[in-house]
């Protein structure tokens, strides 16, 4: 009884830290959605350049959103216009190279991890662009635009519910034209209630996943022992190559984001523990970067944008974390900037809820998210 009580404990804490940011970014894509004209995206994320993923991961880094949040906001993005390499960008910046995120990550790992996070998430993005423009098909891109702005109802587990969905899309799609047609865009309530209408559509597609992918983090957090994670990553092990052991770490790192996830910030309480078991430096950061391949995110990818897609992306994505764990492991080791000892870690027993910014934030959107919530729900009937 203990453990399950823990379990859920550490449950409330995750949901508690990340409720805020994940209410924000929702609310943003649906507003974005809606008032920002398709012309104004397209024009600056519409091509593949140096400026234009430079201004994706500048409106990725100040939307300050959870990956869940980041990815229907990259969506969005690509609905106005945007491609596939800017989309991307956007998603990582907004997950990795936030305001909130490095609070966190200076408080429990350290400045170095701060550097890494930063010069890690800026080469993140340089390699998927690359890797996007030379190796995502074109007929997947195709493929994928299908799934875009209507959900395929052979991707969903419940054929029921999706086929309601699919009804509300429909529904709402005709509204969005109807209003368009009659010029009521200036009708900034109504545009309003068309964005609460895209706010619910989207929680509601996401929202078992979110709550799965936190359950599964609960439960390795409180049941996993630290003596496991030192044999996992092979610390002080002498006889194996250091190439192999920090490649080992990167691998390991993404296996455990994929599997255990938090949620952007929430996350890094996880990676502070892991840092304290072992793992090495490049992968606790392909650890942290990798919030956009866990299990739930790519049932979202599926949902957005097919299973080919899905595919495509998370092997460029998990190719890109690895080459960026160990850019940071070498380059951080020659600058001598890597931590020389594995302190910082926490255990989340020791978590407790407390009279913060993250308080007044959550008290705010908690309120506010229901409210839209359910306004957008009578609006999709």
């Amino acid at each position: 009884m203990a453990v399950i009580t823990n379990i859920l404990s550490q449950l409330a804490h995750m949901i508690w830290d990340i409720y805020w940011g994940l209410a924000l970014g929702f609310i943003l894509s649906s507003l974005i959605r809606t008032f920002v004209s398709t012309e104004s995206i397209s024009a600056r994320l519409g091509k593949n350049s140096i400026t234009a993923l430079s201004l994706s991961t500048f409106f990725g880094a100040i939307s300050s959103s959870c990956s869940y949040a980041a990815a229907s906001m990259a969506r969005t993005l690509m609905i106005k216009g945007a491609t596939w390499s800017n989309a991307v960008a956007f998603m990582v910046a907004s997950t990795n190279l936030v305001f909130e995120i490095f609070i966190v990550i200076v408080s429990l790992l350290g400045w170095a991890f701060f550097g890494g996070e930063v010069i890690g998430g800026l080469f993140f993005i340089i390699v998927s662009a690359i890797l996007i423009s030379r190796f995502f098909p074109a007929k997947v891109k195709s493929e994928a635009q299908e799934h875009i702005t209507t959900p395929d109802a052979k991707n969903s587990d419940d054929p029921n519910a999706h086929h309601q969905m699919e009804k509300s899309c429909c529904h709402h799609d005709m509204k969005m034209d109807d209003a368009k047609t009659h010029k009521d865009r200036a009708n900034f309530s109504a545009n309003l209630k068309t964005a609460s209408g895209h706010y619910y559509m989207d929680v509601t597609m996401v929202g078992k996943d979110i709550l799965i992918g936190l359950f599964v983090s609960a439960i390795l957090m409180v049941l996993v022992p630290d003596a496991f994670w030192k044999g996992l990553f092979l610390s002080g092990n002498s006889t194996l190559p250091h190439f192999v052991v920090l490649s080992w770490n990167a691998i390991v790192g993404i296996f455990i984001a994929i599997i255990a996830f938090v949620c952007s910030v929430g996350n890094i309480v996880m990676a502070a523990v892991l840092w304290q078991g072992g793992i090495s430096f490049g992968g606790v950061i392909a650890f942290i970067l990798s919030d956009l391949v866990t299990i739930p995110m790519l049932m979202v990818f599926r949902k957005y944008y097919g299973n080919k897609t899905m595919w495509y992306l998370l092997i460029i994505l998990i190719v890109s974390i690895f080459l960026t764990s160990l850019f940071l492991d070498y380059l951080f080791a020659a600058l001598h900037w890597i931590p020389k000892a594995h302190t910082g870690g926490m255990k989340m027993t020791g978590h407790h809820f407390s009279w913060n910014y993250q308080t007044w934030l959550n008290m705010f959107f908690i309120p506010l998210s229901l409210i839209y919530f359910y306004w957008g729900k009578k609006s999709m009937k």
